[in-house]
């Protein structure tokens, strides 16, 4: 097995693998930069060699643009409903099922109050982890109540 130990003359290494946890390190899809995680996440999910955006959700622009711990939710769990029995490759009534699951969103935006430098506003944000960003009825009451507020 020497095709993974180098020696010449005075110099000998062994290569060993380090555990790397998941998730330690971002691949840039742009430009093929390795990053750690929390540099990324402080460069505000931009490629710290070229500064490609990468796509974040809801959560992560409520956290770059509110005050810290300031978002809090309107209407979370209002859901979509099926009324047309709707089905391309599965029924969309499994499709809301599995998304909801994986994703805890309850719709494809989400709304709520903060503060922006101290300033009391309503904010909304399209997240496309929600089937693509689709637009459902519930996208259009969310947003009419937002502007209520």
């Amino acid at each position: 097995m020497a095709w993974f130990k180098r020696s010449k003359e005075n110099i000998a290494t062994e290569t060993q693998k380090k555990d790397v946890p998941d998730g330690t390190w971002i691949k840039c899809p742009e430009c093929g930069e390795m990053m750690h995680k929390k540099q990324w996440e402080s460069n505000l999910y931009l490629c710290t060699k070229c500064s490609h955006h990468f796509r974040i959700g809801s959560e992560e622009y409520f956290s770059i643009l509110l005050d810290e711990n300031s978002f809090k939710e309107m209407d979370r769990k209002i859901r979509s409903i099926d009324p047309l029995d709707f089905e391309d490759t599965k029924p969309y009534k499994k499709r809301l099922e599995e998304t909801i699951k994986s994703t805890e969103l309850y719709d494809a935006i989400r709304t709520g109050t903060g503060k922006l430098n101290g300033i009391d506003v309503v904010i909304g944000c399209m997240d496309f982890g929600f089937i693509g960003g689709s637009m459902g009825s519930v996208v259009g009451e969310k947003i009419s109540r937002a502007i209520d507020k």
